[in-house]
């Protein structure tokens, strides 16, 4: 996980009292860091491959949750790697609450591709815009990663 991440994903815990919601993260294989300590209430490591952070195997694109099971969502640098990228934020906003958050950080056009185990695509603003309205999501902060090493956004949504 890039330093950037790590700030940011913490200052919208702190900024949104994220830290003892029931959380969902998408994508928790750490690979290099985690976000996992951000958090004390009831946590969900969710990933493709069993390994660090992971407490459930599965498809992000498919998720084994009812409706509204979760308080907050959480994927960070995980959507580059799905097969199915627009199907999993759809399932993160079917799974989190209404008035639930969603936080999602993915890399942009510009970033070397990194299997983990797979890399599929590079987002833009404008593709983040159209994943949000097709999911039903309204966006309350996405914003282009600043470190021009490491091209991304990171993006606050919200379940009406």
């Amino acid at each position: 996980m890039h330093a950037s991440v790590m700030t940011w994903v913490a200052a919208k815990v702190v900024q949104h009292d994220l830290t003892t919601l029931s959380t969902l993260e998408l994508g928790s294989y750490d690979v290099n860091g985690t976000v996992r300590n951000l958090f004390n209430g009831s946590y969900l490591g969710l990933d493709i491959r069993e390994g660090p952070c992971v407490d459930l195997v599965g498809d992000a694109s498919c998720l084994p949750f009812d409706d509204d099971s979760f308080e907050l969502v959480v994927s960070c640098e995980m959507l580059e790697h799905c097969e199915h990228a627009v199907e999993a934020v759809c399932e993160a906003t079917r799974v989190v609450s209404p008035g639930g958050l969603v936080i999602i950080t993915a890399r942009g056009p510009g970033f070397p591709p990194h299997d983990y185990p797979h890399d599929y695509w590079r987002f833009r603003l404008e593709d983040v815009e159209a994943i949000c309205f097709t999911a039903g999501l309204e966006i309350v902060e996405l914003i282009s990663d600043t470190d021009p090493d490491a091209p991304g956004f990171f993006l606050v949504g919200r379940k009406p």
